[in-house]
């Protein structure tokens, strides 16, 4: 018999995969345009409180809620009353849209993933999101009812633009967040293998497996501490209700966002150069919310590990690398990255320790970053992450946290605390 003949796939079945991105960008709307989006902003908001409101008086009289469909049908017969016919001026997919969000909150709620749904403040940052029939047109940013809107567009956009979201920061500025179709360019990444070890003294201390390097904190918070004392500090000598104590809560919100923008400016310089550098980065899954309930949650919140882990997270997934995550439960710090012992006598006063076993003198965090590229390489390697329990150097070690279960993608293979891309 001969050889069966290789089969080509068509021209037109070899288009690269469509994948969604996000792009946020910041929009300069003029006054008119300011107006609307401020009725826009209202009436979204009280289609939420008054259906969230309604929502749980039904439930305590009934048992049961409401449906998105409920929901949308009442607001539409709600539109029709002369006491109401003001949530007519904005568009009605921004209302049905709200009455979307309010359903996926509930429904985060009830699967535990969410805390219950709370009713909004006109006082905070506003949001509302254009679901259809927004476009880039004339260097400008096309919306239903506002036309086009003045925008800065770090890069162009040639696809279909499937949603806008507006926002409108405390300090009165407003960012739009586009969610459009984008080519898959995912690839094999080629690079390193590192473990990296998060602190306080230094944020991280990376090994590649040849060289150890560490990153100090900026500590934005504690920068900016003095400036803020000082606006709240006026603040608090304003008068309630009055055109000062807005004009004071405004400059009080503006080092705030200053605080804000410093720390994730450093966080995406910081994850970009490690996701540049390797192929796989291994880092240990610590409890953040558990660390912020200990006196050192300023610190804690200051750093922003959690900020951190997700940069690089869904940065790798994008760029086809990994991401490992090791259990918190693991010894990092407590194994000689050497000989393997294991020092019970370590605590956190220790910087520096010597392994009675073999001698070796230890820096506790590279020696941690060297044990987790270690352990890292192992899960890849044997694949036994979420198995129930493993010996790791004589000492039971689970490898799938509570934390670590909430990073893992529904996509993977298996239940190892690994995203990859």
């Amino acid at each position: 018999m001969g050889e069966t003949p290789k089969t080509t796939l068509p021209h037109k079945f070899l288009k690269n995969i469509l994948m969604l991105d996000v792009l946020k960008v910041r929009i300069y709307p003029n006054k008119e345009q300011e107006i609307s989006l401020a009725k826009s902003f209202g009436c979204s908001r009280f289609v939420w409180n008054f259906y969230l409101n309604k929502t749980n008086t039904q439930y305590e009289e009934t048992g049961k809620g409401m449906t998105y469909c409920q929901m949308a049908k009442d607001l539409t017969q709600l539109k029709k009353l002369s006491d109401y016919e003001w949530l007519q001026e904005p568009t009605a997919a921004v209302l049905q849209q709200s009455l979307k969000n309010l359903e996926s909150a509930f429904k985060n709620f009830f699967s535990k993933r969410a805390g219950f749904p709370k009713f909004k403040s006109k006082h905070s940052k506003q949001s509302i999101r254009f679901p259809e029939s927004c476009s880039i047109k004339d260097s400008g940013l096309k919306l239903p009812k506002l036309g086009i809107v003045k925008v800065s567009l770090s890069k162009k956009i040639n696809s279909k633009i499937k949603s806008v979201t507006v926002s409108k920061t405390s300090t009165g500025k407003y960012f739009a967040a586009l969610l459009f179709e984008a080519k898959d360019l995912t690839n094999n990444k080629q690079g390193k293998i590192s473990g990296i070890d998060l602190g306080l003294t230094s944020l991280i201390t990376v090994f590649d497996g040849e060289t150890c390097y560490k990153v100090d904190p900026i500590k934005p918070t504690r920068k900016y501490a003095k400036r803020l004392r000082i606006r709240q500090k006026a603040l608090s000598r304003k008068v309630k209700g009055s055109n000062n104590r807005r004009k004071a809560i405004k400059v009080v919100a503006k080092v705030h966002e200053k605080i804000s923008n410093t720390r994730q400016d450093f966080l995406h310089k910081l994850s970009r150069k490690l996701v540049d550098d390797n192929q796989i980065i291994v880092a240990e899954n610590l409890c953040v919310k558990g660390l912020a309930r200990t006196k050192l949650a300023k610190s804690i919140h200051d750093a922003g590990f959690g900020m951190l882990l997700n940069f690089i997270s869904y940065k790798l997934e994008r760029e086809g690398g990994k991401f490992v995550q090791v259990d918190r439960f693991f010894p990092s710090s407590k194994l000689c990255s050497c000989c393997g012992h294991k020092n019970n006598l370590l605590n956190l006063s220790i910087r520096e320790w010597i392994c009675p076993s073999c001698q070796t003198t230890h820096d506790r965090d590279e020696n941690a970053s060297r044990n987790l590229r270690t352990e890292g390489i192992r899960i890849l390697e044997t694949n036994t992450a979420g198995h129930a329990e493993i010996q790791a150097c004589g000492e039971t070690v689970r490898l799938v946290g509570t934390c670590a279960k909430k990073r893992v993608s529904e996509k993977q293979e298996s239940p190892a605390t690994l995203l990859c891309g």
